[in-house]
């Protein structure tokens, strides 16, 4: 199974990001995300 979320340029989804791997979710891959900022990330993560 496959989670995706974005990780903004003030921090907001790190949160998210805590907690899912902390419940054993590894990232698989992070991409740039073309959003409103150039600093945002797209985070796939697998369980």
């Amino acid at each position: 199974m496959q989670k995706s979320l974005i990780i903004e340029s003030n921090g907001s989804g790190k949160e998210k990001l805590d907690g899912l791997l902390e419940d054993g979710w590894i990232v698989v891959t992070i991409t740039a995300n073309h959003g409103k900022s150039y600093n945002d990330f797209l985070v796939i993560l697998e369980n």
